[in-house]
């Protein structure tokens, strides 16, 4: 008899210092983590909720220190018959190698907590010149679970033929990538609702058959929150526009251009 699962896991990596901690929390709508312009602020996994429904389901987020310089873990590996098994059993200082440290606990993580993995890459770079992303495509690919690739540093909001443009560069280049199962435009500033959707409903079908359900409930409750704050939002608004049609400013009447006075109580 099969256990019913009630979380579903993120785990939301990248190279270090793009910018995974501010997504996190524009996806969280809370601070939470340290964000600063350096490298190896994260250093440790950390968990969040992001969608809970009433019943106490619940999908997780995973927030992971950065990834360094995979080459160096990777010479390490070449040869190893499991090199994720030899990721895990290696014991590195986290005081004399912390890029090393951070790379495991990034491993660590998505090997054994993440249903998806969500990468998140550099939009204003071009794929090609990422020197960083051949290598940490190797490591995702020996872990073996499902990635979707998320562009972040997109900019303002664009039209359709500007968001195609933009990620058609990566989807190329994500192509030759089986394990890659989708690309998507999510920056931390412009990201809307619309696109945390197509995300959602991405993750949902990546999921084992028996686990979709649960991610479409999650859904439902991501939509119910949403509509939520849209029709507070809305309130507040509708609010502001009643009194602000309900205003009454008295002229002055001490004999100066009735234009004058008209601007003025406009003003």
């Amino acid at each position: 008899m099969s256990i019913q699962k009630s979380q579903i896991a993120l785990s939301l990596i990248s190279h270090t210092n793009i910018g995974k901690t501010t997504l996190a929390r524009t996806l969280l709508r809370k601070d939470i983590g340290l964000v600063a312009d350096r490298a190896h602020v994260t250093l440790e996994n950390q968990q969040y909720t992001v969608l809970e429904t009433d019943a106490g389901e619940s999908l997780q987020l995973w927030d992971t220190p950065g990834f360094p310089n995979c080459q160096k873990i990777l010479s390490r590996l070449q040869g190893a018959k499991n090199p994720i098994v030899r990721i895990l059993t290696e014991v590195w200082d986290r005081f004399r190698d912390r890029p090393s440290w951070c790379a495991q606990q990034a491993v660590l993580n998505v090997q054994q907590e993440a249903d998806v993995v969500l990468y998140l890459v550099n939009a204003t770079e071009e794929p090609s010149m990422a020197g960083y992303l051949a290598s940490e495509l190797q490591l995702l690919e020996w872990i073996g679970k499902p990635v979707v690739v998320l562009l972040n540093q997109t900019g303002p909001p664009r039209d359709r033929d500007a968001w195609q443009h933009l990620e058609q560069p990566w989807k190329d280049y994500f192509a030759r990538y089986g394990f890659v199962r989708g690309v998507h435009s999510l920056d931390a500033f412009s990201r809307c609702w619309v696109q945390e959707g197509i995300l959602f409903e991405t993750i949902e079908s990546l999921l084992p058959s028996q686990d979709r359900p649960l991610m479409n409930r999650l859904f439902s409750a991501c939509q119910n929150a949403n509509l939520s704050v849209f029709h507070m939002a809305m309130e507040q608004w509708a609010r502001l526009v009643v009194r602000a049609a309900r205003s009454r400013v008295m002229t002055r009447g001490d004999g100066s251009p009735i234009d004058e006075q008209q601007q003025q109580a406009v003003d």
